[in-house]
């Protein structure tokens, strides 16, 4: 089954196989085509995840040498395991795709990722967007830095985070208002997980959920 294949059939009914073959492929950098992108991106399911295919992301995501869109793609494939782990924890560690020393290890060092001035804007925001599926501490602050930028591609990516991080109410009430299509989806969707309604009107704040469900599963 050619990876087009794979990618049109439902996750539940990949062979036997198909992670080991999608982490062979990741490894090859003299695949051509649009082999490795494509495997990067079929990487970040459930269904395959664990923890050789998040070192891999997380050596591409790492690595100047690699192209920046595949980096892109393999920050956006560590989300899902990020948000599985926040959300489930390791009571069952049978359950959960990665180990908690993975998970952990894997975090520790996208702060510094992330704070890399030298490194593309895209893979930094890739980053942010990723990793605060699982939020610490260090988020608050990129959060309101991207929200201060006044880059609209940063504001994107910060109102998208406030979706996952308390206490950012009056910013998403306040971008709202803006007149870019996208900045706005993403201002509704977290004004929707917040419970906000109207400046000064805002109802009572439920815990958010642990899951970012469609139609605003990621920013555009």
């Amino acid at each position: 089954m050619g990876l087009k294949t794979v990618r049109e059939t439902p996750p539940w009914d990949w062979p036997e196989g198909t992670g080991k073959r999608l982490g062979d492929m990741l490894r090859d950098r003299g695949a051509g085509g649009d082999a490795r992108p494509l495997a990067t991106e079929l990487a970040g399911d459930l269904t395959v995840i664990g923890d050789t295919l998040v070192g891999i992301l997380l050596s591409i995501l790492r690595s100047g040498d690699e192209p920046e869109s595949l980096r892109n793609r393999a920050a956006t494939s560590l989300g899902p395991a990020f948000e599985y782990v926040d959300t489930e924890g390791f009571e069952a560690p049978d359950d959960v795709p990665i180990s908690e020393r993975t998970f952990r290890e894997v975090r520790e060092p996208l702060p510094k990722l992330y704070r890399d001035a030298s490194a593309p804007k895209e893979v930094r925001r890739r980053i942010l967007e990723a990793s605060v599926r699982a939020p610490q501490e260090w988020h608050r602050d990129a959060i309101r830095a991207a929200d201060a930028s006044g880059d609209e591609d940063w504001t994107l990516t910060a109102v998208f985070a406030m979706r996952l991080v308390p206490g950012f109410e009056r910013e998403i009430l306040v971008v709202m208002e803006s007149e870019n299509s996208d900045v706005h989806h993403e201002a509704v969707c977290a004004a929707g997980v917040w419970s906000l309604g109207q400046p000064g009107l805002t109802s009572p704040r439920p815990s958010p959920p642990r899951k970012v469900t469609s139609p605003c599963d990621s920013p555009r």
